[in-house]
């Protein structure tokens, strides 16, 4: 978190260089430098000939901002998650969020690294989503609570006759445009702002998507914005929820178990939720449900499709 924040790896780049040299362009201490680049190189993120230290394979993938791969934004990201968890047992001994006891850094900053943060997730596991959701013949889908878009400009990418709506809140969606507008494909895809319990999502909708919204909230409110999302789409068409699903006790994956507790000091209410718990949820609000699809590695995610009759 500290390098990537420090700004290490894209000022490394593809060169190899000195710690003097790393610590100036950072504008840090020479001596601490040495010591971080020494611990990244003995975790795998650098690696040293001399005294010079040049980016390891991986990070030259992943670390470099402007790669599609780079994930530096999801690092910053978790920089603010690492201080929420330190407050986990009060979060556990009061069942309430403790995200605001966390290092203050100004609103519209940790809004802006939280969506990026899930643009560079996206940028993963979005061509692996378009490939396992046949959306041959459907022509207008609604991207509920997406973000700023990743996932709707793969899927209309994959399916020439498909168009889409951004929907999420304003402050996303100014940024969302910024991307959007970067990808060429600001012909196909609408964003636009709004509160999905407050405002309308429109009619008409053959494909509605939830993806990584309805683990943010209880029970009784996902069962609200399926309700609302059954009300936009046309008869024939699918509500898709995309999420990290936990088997029915609770207790794998591991990620997804220790994903109820990120809920748990972030929304006091969210925690992930089954696939039958979904489907469950779907039967209530009018759909049929359809099927469970994982996506294929390395995604650890899976859908759960339902049919509006």
């Amino acid at each position: 978190m500290t390098a990537n924040r420090l700004g290490v790896f894209a000022v490394l780049g593809e060169e190899a260089l000195p710690a003097e040299e790393v610590a100036q362009r950072c504008q840090a201490h020479p001596r601490s430098t040495a010591l971080l680049l020494n611990a990244c190189v003995a975790l795998g993120f650098l690696r040293k000939d001399g005294d010079r230290y040049a980016n390891s394979p991986e990070a030259l993938e992943t670390l470099i901002p402007g790669k599609p791969t780079y994930i530096g934004d999801r690092i910053k990201h978790d920089e603010w998650l690492y201080d929420i968890w330190a407050h986990l047992e009060r979060a556990v001994r009061t069942n309430r969020p403790v995200r605001d006891l966390a290092q203050p850094r100004s609103g519209a900053e940790t809004w802006r690294e939280f969506s990026l943060a899930m643009h560079n997730l996206a940028m993963r596991t979005g061509p692996l989503l378009a490939d396992t959701l046949d959306l041959s013949g459907r022509r207008q889908l609604l991207d509920c609570g997406g973000g700023v878009g990743t996932h709707a400009m793969f899927l209309v990418q994959r399916y020439p006759g498909l168009r889409a709506i951004v929907f999420d809140l304003p402050e996303t969606i100014e940024l969302a445009k910024e991307i959007i507008e970067q990808s060429g494909l600001a012909d196909r895809i609408t964003a636009r702002g709004g509160n999905y319990f407050a405002d309308d999502l429109g009619q008409s909708h053959d494909v509605v998507l939830l993806s990584s919204v309805l683990h943010s909230m209880p029970p009784e409110a996902c069962r609200a914005l399926l309700e609302k999302c059954h009300r936009s789409l046309v008869s024939g068409g699918w509500i898709v929820v995309h999420e990290i699903l936990i088997d029915p006790d609770g207790t794998s994956p591991p990620r997804a178990a220790l994903f109820s507790l990120n809920m748990l000091v972030n929304t006091g209410e969210g925690r992930s939720y089954s696939g039958e718990e979904i489907m469950r949820l779907m039967k209530e609000t009018g759909f049929a449900p359809l099927e469970v699809k994982a996506l294929p590695s390395p995604a650890y995610t899976s859908l759960v499709i339902g049919e509006k009759p």
